[in-house]
């Protein structure tokens, strides 16, 4: 109690001179290194953290049409030869992609009956 009383009771100048003591002390360099090693350390793992969520929020976009069609043929359940043979028909009917005579079985039929109108 009594230490707190003697604090308690200092005036300016013995301030002054305990932060003017404080100043003076010599400075560890390897403290001033391992701060800055640790403030960098800080920086990296919170530039990762950032770095994992935003990966984790975007959805992947697939760009290759091929790859599409193919993983679209193989969850309708068509084989290789049935998916050649509506390629060849997108292409006589001016269509860029086959699925589209999926999608819409009128335009399959008008191309089949074209296609048999063609071989007789």
């Amino acid at each position: 109690m009594m230490n707190f009383l003697a604090t308690a009771n200092a005036t300016a100048e013995d301030v002054f001179k305990s932060v003017g003591n404080t100043l003076d002390a010599k400075v560890n360099p390897n403290h001033i290194i391992l701060i800055v090693i640790g403030l960098i350390g800080v920086v990296v793992l919170l530039s990762l953290i950032g770095r994992r969520t935003e990966k984790s929020d975007k959805p992947k976009i697939v760009n290759n049409p091929s790859k599409l069609m193919r993983q679209l043929a193989r969850q309708v359940g068509l084989k290789p030869k049935e998916l050649r043979q509506l390629k060849q028909l997108a292409e006589q009917e001016g269509l860029d992609n086959p699925l589209v005579l999926l999608l819409c079985p009128s335009l399959l039929q008008q191309a089949m009956k074209k296609r048999s109108q063609f071989k007789r």
